[in-house]
């Protein structure tokens, strides 16, 4: 039957092809200032989100105008969309993921960000109802070949594209450094900017701001590209096949460029889930199995062979982290006295006055034993006698911070080369009524701050795993009791992150920096959202993956329309792979929920016998 969605799917397909490829300059308020751990910087630029999701939300909009007026004006009810389409076991989960969303935006203390989106994320609760609606109209508007064939067309120029931009920028022609590039960075900007790039000629970014999302969108789209090579002889069946086939080499280029260990995990896990249907579906013929299980080695061997160092960096990364190395573990002020944690577990307890320029120090370890400490004659440093505290010294000088000049020290750990800057102050004891010393951090953005204790579970030993994400998922870790049913609120990672822990920062070369994001797509959403959310959001796409390994697994041979349908679900399955090790982004994450509504709208079509749903 000649269905009349035409207009809805190639909406749809302008989300898989175009969205990704959004680049231009957005110039915005950061909004963060005030916030004594970030920088007085109030302006900053972004080229590669912004845009992005704007684009999203103007299609999102025309997708539910098409679908109103399209129902209004349908006289025959067999041409109507049917809510019956739509299945509950997918709109339920979908409803209370996009609900949590909601109501951690109301009861967030950081309404604006979480609603709008913001620094350096830009996927506020707008965009992720965005998400929700593109899965919707996916799902509801995606109902025979003619749908299918449009969103798939629509996927392979816009990977054509964008895989042919990264490829050129790993044999180091980079688009965007070139003047054309630089015009369409400017195209929305109101001054000619200059640029300057944070990856190293070479390194694949394409358009997606950073190489970490390459290897997510690999993975996402690379199964499904593949599935769209068949062996028919008809010339838009070649024509398809051959675009599809170099795009994908291109993919792997893009992803060898990217450096991305997540991306090639990633693809490595959707490969063995292949190879599990390759093997059900060829049980009875064990010379195809070893066939390719040769050309399989082989092929990953001449992969592997010819880009070594990349996969040693990469393995390195994961089973040979650099080594943590610090001195001090931790600072806090408490009780009129700076605690100060070493690496080795030790506990000095110092006491610091200074006045006329007269320092005096008291200190003693966890047991409330003296340790004695003496200045060096050369140098007026102070250091202690006792072996546990003997790499530790201590210098003194007076810092400017909001127009004071302020008494501090210096706490220096020579044998590692990291220093901490504390700022001598006098608070007043709410209990006694008396003033005591207190101990506040002089932090990198030049502002005072105080030392408290920082929370951390798990990565005691190895902070640096995974380019330092145990650094990262030790301190988010203890912020997950505080988010079960709902959420601190979309792209608000920021605030809830001890961005204040300046030593533990410091300790693993993150001075200076701002963490925006969990380098976890599952963290992410359980804090921003909640661990309910969480659920909701497991579950639709379990619900999915289930069904999608009952039709495609359990069957006989594949017709094209169900090669899309495996390839689909192979392709998210590696992006939920990936989200161990990355976040959701706007750059992918339209791609994502998009082929998934098409994924659940495909295994429809498929179970009901290759037939039109409007049918």
């Amino acid at each position: 039957m000649n269905t009349k969605n035409r207009m809805g799917a190639a909406l749809l397909a302008i989300v898989v092809s175009i969205v990704p490829l959004v680049v231009s300059a957005c110039y915005y308020q950061i909004g963060l200032k005030e916030n004594p751990w970030f920088s007085n910087a109030d302006v900053a630029y972004d080229f590669f989100l912004y845009w992005k999701g704007q684009m999203l939300i103007l299609l999102c909009g025309l997708l539910a105008l098409y679908t109103a007026v399209r129902q209004y004006f349908a006289k025959d009810v067999r041409l109507s969309v049917s809510p019956v389409q739509l299945h509950k076991k997918y709109m339920i989960p979908l409803a209370v993921y996009i609900g949590l969303a909601v109501l951690s935006t109301i009861l967030s203390g950081h309404r604006d960000m979480a609603l709008w989106g913001g620094y350096e994320q830009w996927e506020g609760m707008i965009i992720i109802c965005a998400y929700g609606i593109t899965l919707f109209f996916s799902y509801l508007l995606v109902t025979g070949r003619t749908e299918i064939r449009i969103v798939m067309w629509g996927l392979l120029a816009g990977v054509a594209v964008l895989s042919f931009l990264g490829a050129m920028q790993y044999f180091g022609y980079d688009f965007f450094r070139s003047k054309a590039g630089m015009a369409v960075m400017n195209f929305m900007a109101e001054k000619k900017l200059k640029f300057t790039f944070k990856f190293e000629v070479g390194r694949v970014y394409a358009t997606l701001n950073n190489p970490n999302y390459v290897g997510s969108y690999v993975a996402l789209v690379l199964p499904t590209i593949l599935s769209l090579v068949s062996f028919h002889k008809r010339k838009s069946a070649v024509f398809q096949s051959g675009i599809a086939l170099f795009s994908s080499v291109l993919l792997v280029i893009m992803l060898l460029g990217s450096q991305s260990v997540t991306g090639c995990i990633g693809v490595f896990a959707t490969f063995i889930l292949f190879a599990v249907y390759f093997v059900i579906h060829n049980k009875r013929h064990p010379g195809r199995i070893f066939a390719a299980l040769g050309a399989s080695v082989a092929v990953i061997g001449i992969v592997v062979g010819l880009n070594r160092p990349v996969f040693e960096y990469g393995v390195n990364k994961i089973t040979n982290p650099a080594p943590d190395c610090f001195e001090v573990k931790s600072l806090e002020s408490q009780g009129g006295l700076l605690y100060m944690r070493t690496s080795g577990d030790d506990l000095l307890k110092l006491s610091v006055t200074a006045k006329d320029g007269v320092y005096e120090y008291e200190a003693t370890d966890g047991g409330d034993k003296i340790v004695s400490w003496f200045r060096e004659g050369n140098t007026d440093k102070v250091k202690f006698q006792d072996e546990r505290f003997s790499k530790i010294e201590i210098s003194e000088k007076c810092v400017v911070a909001d127009g004071e000049e302020l008494d501090a020290f210096v706490i220096e750990t020579p044998s590692v080369g990291k220093e901490y800057t504390i700022v001598l102050s006098k608070e007043n004891d709410i209990g006694s009524g008396l003033s005591r010393m207190s101990y506040r951090m002089y932090n990198p953005f030049d502002k005072v701050d105080g030392l408290r204790h920082i929370e951390s579970i798990g990565f005691e030993k190895n902070q640096h795993f995974g380019s330092r994400r145990g650094y990262i998922w030790s301190r988010t870790f203890p912020l997950l009791k505080r988010h079960i049913l709902y959420g601190s609120g979309p792209n608000t990672f920021v605030y809830e992150f001890p961005n204040d822990d300046y030593v533990g920062m410091k300790n693993v070369g993150y001075d200076g920096a701002v963490v925006t994001k969990p380098h976890n797509m599952f963290l992410q959403i359980w804090v921003q959202t909640g661990f309910v959310s969480l659920l909701a959001f497991l579950a639709l796409y379990g619900l999915y993956f289930v069904e999608s390994i009952r039709l495609y697994f359990l069957c006989g041979g594949l017709r094209s329309s169900e090669k899309i349908g495996l390839g689909i679900m192979l392709g998210t399955f590696g992006y939920i792979v990936t989200g161990l090790a990355n976040d959701s982004t706007v750059a992918v994450a339209p791609l994502y929920w998009c082929l998934l509504g098409t994924g659940m709208a495909v295994n429809r079509y498929n179970r009901m016998g290759n037939r039109d749903a409007s049918e």
